[in-house]
């Protein structure tokens, strides 16, 4: 189960017309850890990017003593012929988050994108509640592809019910490589059989790693042998994410920062999209602008 959280993965791609943006993003989400990491060892921060970004993304990153950042190629986990390379980016982000950590040997670790920022003080227990994580969870029945997901693992679907939600979000290895398993249980691919799905439902999304998780382990009945239910989790006083402080577009913007600093954020973790086309400056004062 979990003992701690001192792992984290951050898949990136550098966009080719945005290529500095996408860098400088990454270095903030990086400063922010370093600035609210309150642990005796360093996070391990993975970063799995494509062949052309590594040497980019491992040269200019900054660095910091308490952050261990580890840039690697997706070349590394993927070999040149698999089905990963077919996949669009979006997918192959959420596959970067399931199968290299089992590749790794990861316990308990931490999804990240560029465009999340820490804003709260955490160490590698934060998290961690009687060997269970206190993960991000949301209902069902905001997204379509929790049913496409129940359908793909063969579960029933239930309106009711709550499923881990979206990056940010803390993950277990053993569970990672038991969706991986499934999918692979008739001696094939996991990657081919998720890639087929995805051609079979174009216009939808069938799958998300997060779902496709979750899903699986109901089907087994150890999901809540990892993670804590989420009527706890939605009420503690530990909250891995706060909406209520994240940046969705210029008028969030213009109304969060007239918060006096020092505010608590409400989480640890916030998002501040990219699309809101918020100068990094700005972005920046406003992340580093919260109490710990």
């Amino acid at each position: 189960m979990f003992s701690e959280v001192r792992q984290a993965i951050l898949p990136l791609a550098l966009r080719n017309l945005k290529r500095r943006g996408d860098l400088e993003r990454a270095g903030l989400l990086i400063e922010s850890l370093a600035k609210h990491w309150r642990d005796s060892k360093p996070l391990q921060l993975l970063i799995v990017s494509p062949a052309r970004d590594a040497r980019l993304l491992g040269s200019e990153l900054p660095r910091f003593p308490n952050i261990d950042v580890d840039v690697r190629a997706e070349s590394e986990f993927f070999p040149a012929f698999s089905r990963f390379y077919m996949m669009t980016g979006w997918y192959r982000q959420q596959m970067v988050k399931l199968q290299v950590p089992v590749m790794l040997g990861f316990k308990g670790y931490l999804t990240l994108d560029s465009d999340v920022c820490c804003v709260g003080d955490f160490d590698a227990t934060t998290f961690v509640e009687d060997g269970r994580a206190l993960s991000r969870w949301e209902p069902k029945r905001y997204h379509d592809w929790w049913r496409s997901a129940a359908e793909i693992v063969g579960t029933s679907f239930d309106i009711k019910q709550h499923g881990l939600s979206v990056t940010p979000n803390i993950l277990h290895a053993d569970l990672a490589a038991q969706a991986l398993r499934y999918f692979s249980r008739d001696g094939g691919d996991a990657l081919t059989a998720l890639s087929l799905w995805v051609l079979r439902k174009i216009g939808q999304i069938p799958w998300t790693e997060y779902s496709l998780y979750t899903c699986v382990a109901e089907h087994e009945g150890n999901l809540l042998d990892y993670h804590v239910h989420w009527d706890p989790c939605y009420f503690s006083d530990t909250q891995l994410f706060s909406e209520h402080t994240c940046v969705w577009g210029a008028a969030d913007f213009e109304r969060l920062v007239k918060l006096p600093a020092g505010t608590d954020p409400g989480g640890k973790f916030i998002i501040v999209q990219s699309h809101a086309r918020i100068p990094l400056d700005q972005v920046r004062d406003y992340c580093l602008s919260f109490a710990g």
